[in-house]
């Protein structure tokens, strides 16, 4: 017995610690990763799902007016109903994006969205959608606003239709965004483990990562085409805690990031 805890004090002295600590934090992270799946599996569908303002829309920008001043620069985004130039309230040299919805409940909706160069692919986009947000106060992410939204031609015959990326740190569009500081989310990214991505206008499951995102286009529709892509905030008339201000900065679709006000035109208002 003695030899044994001796051998066993001089294996923790010879760096086994450090292992051991390493493969407890690898486990642990491997199980919220795990749990976080099933999360998404397990909860019930929230009730805004499928009824979305502009979950049936059919909104691409007019390529005359975004159209890239040089070419490779891409598209610019086009800004509609609500959604404005404005100023980061942190930094007035910062140009970004706004909405102010109001109080609840209002039809003030906003939209910023570009069209994708011909041909674009689901797996084209990996790496290239991501978002900076800040909300005011109350204002939070819940209720499926803000969403980056994608208007795909699923390429069999059928209709275009919308996948929605819901913005947020909880699974499905859970909400979880924090209020008065600026965050960045990074929405296709292959090692992302929380699942925040509808595909239920294609048939497809609530909530899904990025990874299962490009897999269900490939297989399902290997002929599907992205023609447009943006930040969609509609949900004010129906969700409390999506009112309010919001700001949006550094707002990446494809190969163009909305940066400064040269990355935008402002467009129809109604």
């Amino acid at each position: 017995m003695f030899t044994k805890v001796s051998r066993f004090r001089r294996l923790l002295g010879s760096g086994a610690v450090p292992r051991l600590l390493l493969l407890s934090t690898l486990t642990s992270l491997a199980l919220i990763a795990v749990y976080t799946i099933a999360y998404a599996q397990m909860q019930a569908v929230p009730s805004w799902v499928g009824h979305l303002l502009f979950g049936d829309s059919t909104i691409t920008a007019d390529p005359t007016l975004t159209a890239s001043e040089a070419q490779g620069l891409g598209q610019k985004f086009e800004l509609l109903f609500s959604m404005v130039n404005a100023q980061d309230p942190q930094n007035v040299d910062n140009d970004v994006i706004a909405l102010n919805t109001g109080a609840f409940p209002s039809n003030v909706i906003g939209v910023a969205v570009r069209n994708m160069l011909p041909k674009a692919k689901i797996e084209t986009l990996t790496n290239q959608i991501s978002l900076k947000y800040y909300f005011v106060s109350t204002r939070t992410c819940f209720g499926g606003s803000p969403r980056i939204q994608l208007y795909i031609d699923p390429g069999d015959g059928t209709p275009p239709h919308n996948a929605f990326g819901y913005v947020g740190v909880l699974p499905g569009g859970g909400g979880g965004c924090a209020s008065d500081i600026w965050q960045f989310q990074d929405m296709a990214n292959l090692s992302d483990p929380v699942p925040q991505w509808d595909l239920t206008k294609f048939g497809g499951p609530y909530a899904n990562t990025w990874a299962q995102v490009v897999t269900f286009f490939d297989v399902r529709f290997p002929n599907h085409v992205v023609l447009s892509g943006g930040v969609f905030d509609d949900s004010c008339s129906f969700q409390p805690p999506a009112c309010g201000l919001a700001y949006y900065d550094l707002l990446t679709v494809e190969n163009r990031t909305l940066e400064n006000r040269q990355d935008a035109v402002q467009g129809p208002t109604h």
